[in-house]
């Protein structure tokens, strides 16, 4: 009787590890089929409407990176423009309760919206971008460009050609993400012409054409030969005056190709992919959101941004000018100079 009990027990211990074996095979099965995204889903809300260069270079990076299918996924995006700010809160929460999307980015109008949205929805990554960010830490991710670094350069070009010693800016608010290139326009122009006169004006709209036309035409009557487009809506004085002058956020030479010599350009693209590499180590590899608790930003050296080409106007351009330009240029994307970070409003010298 003591040999069966032995017997049964001895069976009953086997059966119990065969079990459990059989359980952790198929579980390491599951584990190792489990289904690796082939896709990531994008929306985005624009507070302008999409012909705001701002709005356009996004755009274009998403376009960019779409191409270049990170991680082998396949990025698509959709977008809504000219979301006023009282609406914000409804066009997000519409996208998010889809659950088709993963990533959504918003401008920083909204990010009382987006801050409160993540958390209702821990499993979307949010992102918000411009001025006056609160930095928000776990899903809700901060990012930026700063365009200090091309306006710098834009600046010298200025400065060596101007023939009136006096050069102008016409930019929306006196915001930081505003103000530094605005700035460094006019120190890049004063470090190549210690004569040279600065001329700025805030037009207290984030997309208003006519009235930042109507501040250029003023700023060229005062004796401007050179503007730089920080509002849209400045390229048109300079085209009915003949001024040259410089585009923003995008290559802006096709809006005015007689008079736009070059433009500071954002990239986003290493933006996107940062965002889109943090969703996938999320969804694949179990990696807690954990959004750094500063901005992230990339500049020129890490391909955030650039100054464009001269087109059709490099001929109008001295070869000494581009020569200076250049080496400025390759000195801030090697490392070897740094330009000068001045958020603090612009003023006029003029």
């Amino acid at each position: 009787m003591k040999r069966t009990r032995n017997k049964w027990f001895i069976m009953a211990i086997v059966f119990c590890l065969a079990t459990a074996f059989e359980v952790g095979l198929s579980g390491f099965a599951r584990e190792e089929t489990k289904e690796v995204p082939k896709e990531v889903n994008i929306a985005v809300i624009f507070h302008t409407y999409l012909e705001e260069p701002w709005n356009v270079s996004l755009v274009q990076a998403l376009e960019r990176v779409k191409k270049e299918k990170p991680q082998g996924l396949n990025v698509n995006f959709d977008y809504t423009e000219n979301v006023s700010y009282p609406d914000g809160d409804r066009v997000l929460k519409s996208y998010a309760k889809t659950g088709k999307y993963d990533i959504i980015m918003a401008h920083s109008a909204f990010s009382k919206a987006v801050d409160k949205l993540r958390k209702e929805f821990p499993e979307i990554l949010w992102s918000v971008s411009g001025a006056g960010n609160d930095l928000m830490g776990g899903n809700g991710y901060v990012i930026n460009y700063t365009l200090h670094e091309p306006a710098y350069l834009l600046g010298m070009i200025a400065g060596m050609m101007t023939k009136t010693d006096t050069i102008g800016v016409v930019a929306a608010f006196p915001y930081p993400n505003e103000n530094t290139p605005v700035n460094a326009y006019y120190e890049g122009a004063k470090s190549v012409n210690p004569n040279i006169k600065f001329v700025v004006s805030y037009i207290d709209s984030w997309f208003d054409p006519p009235k930042a036309k109507e501040f250029a035409l003023a700023q060229i009557a005062a004796g401007a030969d050179f503007e730089y487009a920080v509002s849209f809506g400045l390229l048109e004085a300079c085209k009915d005056k003949g001024v040259y002058a410089f585009g923003h956020c995008i290559d802006q030479n096709y809006l005015a190709p007689e008079v736009v010599l070059s433009s500071s350009m954002s990239h986003w693209d290493p933006a996107v992919k940062f965002l889109i590499n943090e969703w996938w180590n999320h969804v694949t590899e179990g990696v807690p959101y954990n959004a750094p608790m500063k901005m992230i930003v990339f500049y020129m050296k890490d391909g955030g941004a650039d100054m464009a080409p001269y087109h059709q106007l490099s001929d109008k351009i001295p070869d000494q000018v581009k020569k200076a330009v250049e080496k400025k240029r390759q000195e801030i994307k090697n490392g070897s100079f740094t330009v000068p970070f001045l958020p603090q409003k612009a003023v006029s010298t003029k």
